[in-house]
């Protein structure tokens, strides 16, 4: 019997994750730049949209990291203390570090840097599902910190993306997105893009600001993290 068109496909792409990262950590060192798509597909023996769903997922992993207008790198071994802090600690650092990021990006970004946050954005606003808006916000935070070419706060923004990635973060942040959800934070990224454009360093941190502030607000509203901490402690005796 022969396997429908989208069984054949997701048949094809079983393991493609795994054996593109064999693959890196055979061929490729960390700080390496990867061959194009195209190569690599070729390689794999797999679509580019297949390849490219693999990318999405090692790029979430913190395992590479791509850069507008230069390519895709291996990334640096990850901050192994990364795997231990809680959400509320990891939302306290993104309020700490993400609006003095944004104003240096305000005062760094390139024009290519702007176009790519513009997409991030127009390709998460039109997200009907958590899953596919998760990526473009990762993708849309992660550009502010290139903007800023400086690679300390790329790498700090990496730490905190990996961080993104942990079960309690995702349960918290799928638990609490919608439509109002979205179209807030749509509105907020856009605040954040139009400082970046106008090179208004302060209001940009401003802007960035009131966003993680609204996204703390939002994730850890009623009573959503309680109910995430009872349960990874367990019932009391």
């Amino acid at each position: 019997m022969e396997l429908g068109t989208d069984a054949a496909e997701e048949a094809a792409a079983t393991g493609v994750p795994e054996r593109l990262q064999g693959l890196i950590g055979r061929a490729f060192p960390a700080g390496s730049r990867l061959p194009p798509e195209r190569a690599l597909a070729e390689r794999l023996g797999v679509n580019r949209g297949t390849l490219r769903k693999a990318l999405a997922r090692l790029e979430a992993e913190g395992r590479i990291t791509r850069q507008v207008g230069r390519g895709t790198f291996v990334s640096e071994a990850p901050i192994e203390t990364a795997g231990t802090a809680s959400p509320i600690e990891l939302m306290d650092a993104r309020l700490a570090l993400e609006p003095a990021i944004a104003g240096e990006a305000a005062l760094r970004a390139r024009r290519d840097h702007l176009v790519w946050l513009d997409r991030c954005l127009a390709h998460g606003e039109g997200a009907e599902d958590y899953r596919a808006f998760e990526e473009w916000d990762v993708a849309f935070h992660r550009t502010i910190a290139e903007a800023t070419q400086n690679p300390i706060f790329i790498m700090v923004m990496d730490a905190m993306r990996r961080m993104r990635g942990q079960e309690a973060w995702e349960r918290l942040k799928r638990a609490s997105f919608g439509p109002a959800t979205r179209d807030r934070y749509r509105a907020e990224h856009r605040a954040v893009l139009q400082a970046l454009e106008q090179r208004d360093q302060r209001a940009a941190a401003a802007a960035m600001f009131a966003h993680l502030r609204s996204v703390r607000a939002t994730i850890f509203s009623d009573g959503l993290w309680g109910r995430e901490a009872s349960a990874k402690e367990g019932p009391t005796p």
